[in-house]
């Protein structure tokens, strides 16, 4: 059986903190130090109510790039996972 995999993108104003919460969910390690990030991405498979799932995270840098989608309440992608 193949794992589901979702796809979350961090967003939000720069120097917030997007990194260092990704970094302690990811790496289980704190951040003291402010370096502002250009883009990273990681991956990490989770157990959810007993299945395996990878998590594709995109940590995003606090630019103007993004400024609209960090208005959203929420952005939401509804896609069926491939089987």
């Amino acid at each position: 059986m193949s794992q589901r995999e979702y796809h979350i993108v961090v967003l939000g104003s720069g120097g917030v903190g997007k990194s260092c919460l990704t970094a302690q969910f990811v790496q289980n390690v704190w951040i003291e130090s402010y370096d502002p990030t250009i883009e990273d991405s990681y991956r990490k498979a989770i157990d959810v109510d007993g299945r395996s799932v990878v998590l594709e995270i995109l940590d995003t840098a606090g630019t103007e790039q993004f400024t609209a989608m960090r208005y959203q309440p929420y952005v939401v992608s509804a896609a069926p996972a491939p089987h």
